[in-house]
C-alpha cells in the first residue's frame, strides 16, 4: 500500500466515516493556511503501544487544495529499501499533494516533488490507490459538512465561533471541533472507548505564504505516474 494512503486520508477516514455529498461552497476568505498535526495510538493484542505523529501544511484557495509533509532538518533521507524492483521512487509520503477543481467540477490530483522539480500526474483511475477518494468535500473542508450536521452538538467549552460535535456508539466515538467562520475543523478526534485506538488531528491556523506553492511550479517537469512503474 502506498505510504500516502497511510497518511492524511486514512486518518480522516478513521475520524469520520462519510458519504459523498457535493453542494455549493459558502463564500470563504481565501486562501486559508494551517499546520495539521496528526497523532495516532494503537494498542496491540500483545500489549504493545504504537504511536505515530507527523505534521502537514494545509493550504486551500477557491478551487485548490495543497498539502505537504513538514520535515525537520534531522529527518533521515528517504530509503528505497523494499523497492528493489523499481528504478523510480514510488513513496509519495513526503511529496506535496495538489488538488484542483475546474469549472466543470472535474478534479485533478497530482504529486509535486519540489526537490526534483517534478509533477507526477496519475490517471483518474489511479486516484483511489494513491490516497485520494475523489471527494472534493472532504479534501477541501476535511470533513463532510452534511455528516457533521447530523452529529450531536456538545455543551463543551470551545473557542469563539467554534462548536464541538460528537458521534458515538457503544464502542467508538468521533468528535469534531468545527470553526464556522473558516469552515474547517480545528480538531478531529476518534477512537475506541476501550483505549486500544486513539486518533487526533489538530489544525493551527497560520498566515498564508506570500507566494502560494502551486504558483511556483510552472517550470517543473510533468511526468505520468505510470512511467514510474517500470
Amino acid at each position: 500500500m502506498n505510504n500516502y494512503l497511510a497518511g492524511k486520508y486514512s486518518f480522516i477516514k478513521c475520524a469520520l466515516v462519510i458519504t459523498a455529498s457535493f453542494f455549493a461552497q459558502c463564500v470563504l476568505a481565501a486562501p486559508l493556511s494551517a499546520i495539521m498535526t496528526f497523532e495516532s495510538m494503537t494498542m496491540t493484542s500483545e500489549g504493545v503501544k504504537k504511536q505515530t505523529q507527523f505534521q502537514e501544511k494545509f493550504i486551500r484557495d477557491a478551487n485548490v487544495v495543497w498539502t505537504e509533509r513538514v520535515l525537520t532538518k534531522t529527518a533521515p533521507q528517504h530509503s528505497h529499501a523494499g523497492e528493489e524492483d523499481h528504478e523510480h521512487d514510488l513513496n509519495f509520503a513526503t511529496a506535496a499533494k495538489w488538488l484542483v477543481k475546474d469549472s466543470n467540477n472535474q478534479i485533478t490530483f497530482r504529486f509535486v516533488r519540489n526537490n526534483e522539480k517534478k509533477i507526477i500526474e496519475p490517471r483518474t483511475t489511479e486516484y483511489g490507490t494513491l490516497g485520494f477518494n475523489g471527494e472534493w468535500e472532504t479534501a477541501y473542508y476535511l470533513v463532510n459538512r452534511d455528516a457533521l450536521k447530523k452529529m450531536t452538538v456538545l455543551k463543551q467549552e470551545a473557542p469563539k465561533g467554534a462548536t464541538w460535535y460528537e458521534k458515538k456508539n457503544t464502542e467508538e466515538f468521533t468528535r469534531v471541533l468545527w470553526d464556522e467562520a473558516n469552515q474547517v475543523p480545528l480538531s478531529i478526534e476518534s477512537g475506541r472507548f476501550d483505549g486500544t485506538i486513539d486518533n487526533k488531528i489538530t489544525l493551527a491556523i497560520a498566515a498564508a505564504p506570500a507566494k502560494l506553492p502551486w504558483n511556483a511550479v510552472a517550470n517543473y517537469q510533468t511526468i505520468a505516474y505510470e512511467d514510474l512503474l517500470d
